[in-house]
């Protein structure tokens, strides 16, 4: 009880600087982002996620919540995970127009003048929208080797990697 207390402090105080509510077209995926980033910060336990951001969310999301999930049993509320949860945020909130937009950015994302490291950060953010594109290790590694520059997705792609993290650095010392 004092552990659910002091999470719910640190989520509401990283409400400020890390999780935003405006609105607009591209602020859903960018809200999830946000309270993912709270979750990592409070080591939030994954069967908390969904009541601490109920928590946070402002009026209006709240009562779409409750449209939502009042259609569901007492069971069934209980059991809706993160994920599924995050879904259905980002299909009330972020119009099919937009998340195509997003997801047309990530993949005509290229390296061009870009450093290794301007472009793995692009990669990396890019992929918080695009959680489809980047589901595993081998889809992120596959998409960040294809927006190398040919000279270095060619010195680079001869080796093994465990992780797209271990690919990264490997491009990142060349």
């Amino acid at each position: 009880m004092v552990g659910d207390f002091l999470l719910v402090s640190r989520l509401r105080q990283q409400e400020s600087p890390g999780v935003r509510w405006s609105s607009g077209p591209d602020r859903g995926d960018e809200v999830v982002s946000n309270v993912e980033g709270c979750f990592f910060t409070c080591s939030c336990p994954a069967d908390h996620k969904v009541k601490y951001t109920l928590n946070l969310l402002p009026s209006s999301a709240k009562y779409w919540s409750r449209l939502v999930t009042g259609l569901y049993t007492p069971k069934q509320r209980v059991v809706v995970t993160w994920e599924e949860f995050a879904e259905m945020f980002r299909s009330r909130y972020v119009p099919l127009v937009e998340r195509g937009r997003l997801d047309q950015k990530y993949l005509d994302l290229r390296q061009g003048t870009k450093t290794e490291t301007e472009i793995t950060k692009m990669i990396t953010e890019r992929a918080l929208f695009c959680p489809e594109f980047a589901a595993s290790n081998q889809d992120q590694m596959t998409r960040y080797l294809s927006m190398l520059k040919t000279d270095i997705r060619q010195l680079v792609s001869t080796q093994r990697y465990g992780s797209v993290i271990e690919l990264q650095e490997v491009v990142r010392r060349r």
